[in-house]
């Protein structure tokens, strides 16, 4: 015959603290004293307790898990990201539940419907590029707990988490207008529809107007969503014509995808490029990229708390948080 199961009333009584002070301690939530959680903890492991997250979620109506979609889950940015993310959630006692939208926004709808049926607690959303103003509005009004990341969705008044990708923009720019001297600068990859895209243009733009040099100095190509690695934009922009002393890329993936292209056509050492992001292959590349590092684990783990605080009602109000990115100096824009 099975033992019957430890309550957390008796770990309670076992710690010398009541119900209230205990759930707390389980819940890893609200001010509770070092000494006190650590007789809790001693406790619950000396009576052999184990919450029951089914029974809980089944009382509250809703798991303790939330819900992370990511737009590409194979982009070595959002591994990082998400290890940000996973790292944080763990810690306020939440798991994530993922899913790869793959760049689409049907998918991405028909994602959240999913989640949603899992009774997730709320969302960590890396949108689709393009995503309307109405996708969020949807969210809000059925009250789920959400923050966007990396990428702002337009008109929409939501909490966010991400770059300042305007400043990483003109530190790019700066950087190879300043040190290498280049005059003409290209922008490469990216969708259109992306804001991110465009604050990093606009910051391209600024530096370039700084340094005197006339608008058309700055250019820029849209990604395909059959060249996202930047190996075709290369052959598209040197059969266009359109290199340029000094590249932006819109990530470490597409510079990375560009060299490669570069290389094949005998022209890498005619440019000076920078990537984006600062993924780990950045560092070991050939040659190691010069970066704009936006710290991904770092903004999963800032997205995580917001969303935390939303669920545990200390941060009901709108969030929005642009970290400042940083220029990573190495040897693809000539230097070193």
């Amino acid at each position: 015959m099975s033992s019957p199961r430890v309550t957390l009333s008796a770990v309670a009584e076992h710690a010398g603290v009541s119900r209230a002070t205990a759930s707390l301690v389980l819940r890893r939530t609200g001010r509770v004293s070092a000494d006190t959680r650590q007789r809790v903890l001693a406790a619950m492991a000396e009576l052999g307790y184990v919450y029951d997250r089914v029974a809980a979620s089944m009382r509250t109506q809703q798991a303790p898990v939330v819900g992370v979609l990511l737009s590409d889950i194979a982009n070595a940015f959002f591994a990082e990201l998400f290890g940000g993310l996973e790292r944080q959630l763990g810690a306020t006692g939440f798991l994530p539940l993922v899913a790869n939208t793959g760049r689409s926004r049907q998918r991405q709808d028909e994602m959240v419907q999913v989640l949603l049926e899992h009774r997730v607690a709320g969302l960590a959303i890396a949108p689709v590029a393009g995503t309307p103003a109405a996708f969020v509005e949807g969210l809000q009004q059925r009250g789920i707990p959400h923050v966007l990341l990396t990428l702002p969705v337009d008109g929409a008044d939501t909490s966010f988490v991400g770059p300042d990708d305007h400043r990483g923009g003109e530190l790019a720019a700066a950087h190879l207008i300043e040190v290498h001297g280049c005059r003409e600068l290209l922008v490469l990859g990216g969708s259109r529809l992306a804001a991110n895209r465009r604050e990093r243009v606009a910051g391209v733009r600024a530096a370039a107007r700084r340094a005197g040099l006339p608008a058309a100095a700055v250019r820029h190509v849209e990604a395909l969503a059959s060249d996202p690695t930047g190996v075709e934009l290369a052959r598209r922009v040197i059969a266009r014509g359109q290199l340029a002393e000094g590249i932006v890329c819109i990530s470490d993936v597409t510079a990375m995808g560009l060299y490669r292209g570069l290389r094949a056509a005998g022209v890498d050492r005619e440019v000076h490029v920078t990537g984006y992001d600062d993924i780990a292959a950045a560092a070991v590349w050939q040659p190691p990229l010069t970066t704009v590092a936006t710290h991904a684990a770092e903004l999963g783990r800032r997205a995580a708390q917001v969303l935390a605080a939303q669920l545990d009602g200390t941060q009901p109000d709108v969030v929005v948080e642009r970290l400042e990115p940083e220029l990573v100096v190495r040897q693809s824009c000539g230097c070193g």
